[in-house]
């Protein structure tokens, strides 16, 4: 039982019910409230009342009864009797005399020339009190004004609902929908809300593999989504931290080997092979560190990092490349430029990226800028680029253009990846696209602490 009130199915129809209720209630006061009070059942207009009286006289006899049912219109009946009905007729009928009606409309009376009214008000109304002499009739109630010519004609008036309503059709229209309206917003707020909380839960958690879980809240479909979101979270955080963990451990033992080859490599009497040797170790070494550097920046976000000066971090960085023997440019501007990235999450991004501009063309070309809330920093190269097919797939592990896995040749395949890994644990961006005349363009875009105005 609990499960089935607490299901998403069950609230939208409680919803639905509930707003068609309100909505026929609505309609209902509108209709037998007009103006803030109850409807008031009417007489006809005295005048009018004459009018039909003195024609229905002085017209023939046979034409009598389709005049009465002509000046019946809207929601007033006029019919021709042959006579006062007695009060057993009248109650038969229905209807019971109402005397106190009579001495209220005495001046009704007046107005038809003295002729005889009697007034009855129909029974089983809404309001079955007594009436008082100061209160107006809550029935349909009728006349019936006798004739010289000793017929009795008998004029009811009572509102009708459909014409009541379409008489306030604009107002009912506009209430009905402003009842509509809150059903829908309701239903919505109710549906809408905790699936919105999931999908940030869900954008937090790509962004973020350690983004705190996702609240279950609204129906029993929603919550129930919602805790396989975080049993699923969980799992997947559990084998990335493994994943780190494992390769930590092998790198670590790795080292130890790598330690012993080193030392091994120095040996070696020939200095051609003994330099290849060391230098195929430091590759080995470098691979490592860029394999553990992807796998901990893949685990998780670091905690809020500083504001940096990017420009400046630029700058020395260059410099330490161009005192290496690399053809560097740097176009930045005179001003700090803040940059909310660790140093040397910012030197590792620069770094990759000087290093595969060299690597495959003559020069590296860097320029920083600012772009809204982002700082920009972009290295272009000179080289014969990338074909496009193969461009969206350049960030992913291991990716090279170029087959081979040698790291003289172009590397493991990592260096874009980590820059990719490194700007999204820092709330950034990078894209990769082929110069028009020619070499690969590769821009970052960092958060530089600055709101975006709205």
């Amino acid at each position: 039982m609990r499960a089935l009130f607490g299901s998403l199915l069950f609230r939208i129809s409680a919803l639905v019910l509930t707003g068609l209720v309100a909505l026929l209630l609505t309609i209902f006061l509108a209709v037998s409230w007009p103006d803030g009070r109850p409807m008031m059942f009417r007489m006809v207009d005295p005048q009018d009342a004459r009018e039909i009286a003195e024609t229905l006289e002085a017209a023939p006899q046979a034409l009598r009864p389709a005049i009465a049912a002509a000046a019946s219109h809207g929601g007033t009946s006029v019919t021709l009797l042959d006579g006062f009905p007695d009060e057993r007729e009248a109650a038969a009928d229905g209807r019971r005399p109402a005397p106190r009606l009579e001495e209220r409309f005495r001046l009704y009376a007046d107005a038809l020339d003295g002729r005889c009214i009697h007034v009855q008000v129909r029974n089983g109304t809404l309001f079955a009190r007594p009436l008082r002499a100061d209160e107006p009739p809550r029935g349909p109630v009728r006349a019936l004004v006798g004739l010289s010519t000793g017929e009795v004609i008998a004029i009811e008036r009572a509102p009708r609902a459909l014409q009541t309503l379409a008489d306030r059709a604009v107002i009912v229209g506009a209430v009905a929908a402003l009842v509509l309206l809150v059903i829908l917003f309701t239903l919505l707020w109710q549906v809408v809300r905790p699936m919105a909380r999931l999908a940030q839960a869900t954008q937090a958690f790509q962004h973020d593999i350690a983004a705190p879980d996702a609240r279950p809240s609204g129906a029993r479909e929603v919550r129930t989504l919602a805790s396989a979101f975080n049993a699923m979270k969980a799992q997947i955080s559990g084998l990335v931290s493994e994943r780190t963990r494992m390769l930590a451990a092998i790198a670590h033992d790795l080292r130890t080997y790598l330690t012993r080859l080193r030392l091994r490599a120095d040996l070696i009497p020939d200095d051609r092979q003994r330099n290849r040797a060391i230098g195929d170790i430091e590759d080995m070494g470098k691979l490592l560190d860029d394999i553990l550097l992807f796998a901990r920046t893949d685990a998780g976000a670091e905690p809020a990092p500083p504001v940096i000066d990017a420009r400046a971090e630029a700058a020395a960085y260059v410099d330490l490349r161009r005192e290496a023997g690399d053809a560097v440019s740097l176009s930045a501007p005179d001003t700090p430029l803040p940059c909310c990235c660790a140093p040397l999450a910012f030197r590792r991004i620069l770094g990759n990226l000087i290093d595969n501009a060299v690597r495959y063309g003559t020069q590296a070309q860097v320029a920083l800028r600012v772009e809204g809330s982002m700082t920009t920093l972009v290295v272009t190269d000179d080289g014969p680029g990338a074909p496009d097919a193969v461009i969206d797939r350049l960030t992913g592990a291991f990716e090279r253009v170029e087959a081979s896995r040698g790291r003289h040749s172009g590397g493991a395949g990592l260096g874009l990846a980590i820059v990719k890994a490194l700007a999204e644990s820092h709330g950034g961006t990078l894209a990769i696209e082929n110069e028009l005349a020619g070499g690969l363009r590769v821009t970052v875009r960092l958060p530089n602490g600055d709101p975006q105005p709205n």
